[in-house]
């Protein structure tokens, strides 16, 4: 893995703080798909935890640096402070191969709206329940409400191929935007005791779409088809160059 800051090599006391904000991408052929997200996040986020813009060119310059020419990566880009734009780069990741069963635990993540540093508990929520056989957390309010996985976004299918995207406090990842502007959706709080009525269920995140199996001990209905509308979909949308 390559660290830089600002363009130049990471020293050790730049990697240790948990505060801040940062976004992960995968880069292919040189280009990122929902560049554009990951950038408007980013500033967004600056803006609301250190009360400053943070320039998307400066951000691409800096990636592009990072990247020395490599073509396939994971690329993170995070801010700890104000000034200083750290970026990493490793090997690319590809999305789970087969459907994904969820464990439902208690557990929202703080600020969700932001994609923060420190994110200790959704981690090891996901760790607990793969110990018990699942592949993934799915994080619920007190209520019950459905949020979000451990690190992805969870989308619920109606029959006609639409989405339905529970409204209980989650991040609003890029790749999520990038389905919303593809393929018709819709916010509403999904229950617990909601998920049986659906067509089927997908995560999503900057590595890709992935089907849900099961949640709990619901298995839910085969949206094979559906979900490979949306991958689709998303395949048609260009990846920006860095």
């Amino acid at each position: 893995m390559r660290i830089e800051t600002d363009g130049r090599p990471a020293t050790a006391p730049e990697l240790f703080s948990t505060y801040g904000h940062f976004t992960a991408m995968q880069v292919r052929g040189g280009g990122v798909q929902g560049l554009t997200n990951h950038l408007d996040r980013l500033d967004s986020a600056h803006r609301e935890l250190f009360g400053r813009a943070l320039p998307g060119d400066r951000v691409r310059d800096l990636v592009r640096h990072a990247l020395a020419g490599t073509a396939d990566a994971s690329v993170r880009v995070m801010l700890r402070d104000a000034e200083h734009v750290l970026v990493s780069v490793g090997d690319p990741h590809d999305p789970p191969t087969g459907p994904q069963r969820l464990c439902s635990v208690p557990y929202l993540r703080p600020f969700a709206h932001l994609k923060h540093l420190g994110g200790f508990a959704q981690l090891e929520w996901a760790r607990r329940v793969r110990l018990d056989g699942y592949d993934d957390a799915l994080l619920t309010a007190p209520d019950g409400a459905v949020a979000e996985s451990s690190t992805a976004n969870i989308g619920f299918f109606r029959p006609d191929g639409s989405v339905v995207w529970p409204d209980a406090p989650h991040l609003h990842g890029t790749a999520m935007r990038l389905v919303e502007a593809s393929t018709p959706s819709a916010r509403h709080r999904v229950h617990a005791d909601d998920v049986a009525g659906f067509a089927g269920a997908f995560l999503v995140s900057s590595l890709g779409v992935v089907a849900v199996a099961s949640v709990d001990d619901l298995t839910l209905p085969d949206a094979g088809p559906l979900v490979a509308g949306v991958v689709e979909r998303l395949a048609a949308v260009p990846w920006e160059e860095v």
